[in-house]
């Protein structure tokens, strides 16, 4: 099973977040104005001593890993498993934390085209329509094809401009049915919840709202 953002077992359900092969919806970058050694849990990072030097906060990551009795930072959303895997030096934004609104690839399909922004699916014989439809592909000769939607897009827009397509998305998008697990083997392909599509499409209002707050672009990518 794939492993989450910070390299952590994700939970028995998967989300969004969990899934290594992501389009992700944030503020355009800003230099860094220091540097954290964190676990990647957001209060950490926040909580945590500024380094000046990218590797003065490297070393320090390093020595702060190799102690056989390192405790969970100060802010640890999962004090019992972050203390089993690496910290990291991380950049800390002028903005202080940059909220971040993330997809699987198979879920940005739906919100990419409901936002009109372009995108490549990298595939040409429909998997990506079938993975939406939550079925496997019967290729002739090959068995059941799992279809994995692998997605190329990126890009930047003013904050007013990305909310207006969110808001016009919103208005016209149909209510999402959502798509149950689909069971192939020893497979399982994970589905959505009805609304799914509203519901992170208002997540991308709150990043579009953040953003003109900041004055910053939204990126994606």
């Amino acid at each position: 099973m794939p492993w989450g953002k910070h390299g952590k077992p994700p939970p028995a359900q998967p989300t969004d977040e969990e899934n290594p092969v992501t389009v992700t919806f944030t503020a355009a970058h800003r230099p860094a104005v220091g540097y954290a050694v964190s676990c990647g849990c957001p209060e950490a990072t926040e909580r945590a001593p500024r380094y000046g030097d990218y590797q003065d906060a490297l070393v320090a990551a390093d020595r702060a890993t190799a102690s056989p009795t390192r405790a969970p930072l100060p802010g640890c959303d999962l004090p019992k498993v972050c203390p089993e895997y690496p910290l990291h030096a991380e950049e800390v934004d002028p903005d202080g934390t940059v909220p971040w609104v993330e997809f699987s690839n198979a879920n940005a399909v739906g919100v990419l085209e409901a936002l009109a922004l372009p995108f490549r699916t990298g595939s040409e014989d429909g998997a990506c329509d079938a993975l939406e439809d939550g079925l496997p592909l019967e290729a002739d000769g090959a068995g059941t094809v799992i279809p994995i939607a692998v997605v190329d897009t990126y890009g930047e827009l003013a904050a007013d401009d990305f909310r207006g397509r969110v808001l016009t998305a919103l208005g016209l998008a149909p209510d999402d049915p959502g798509r149950p697990d689909v069971q192939l083997g020893r497979t399982l392909l994970f589905g959505r919840p009805a609304g799914y599509l509203q519901r992170r499409l208002r997540e991308l209002h709150a990043l579009a709202d953040w953003c003109a707050a900041h004055g910053r672009d939204v990126a994606w990518y």
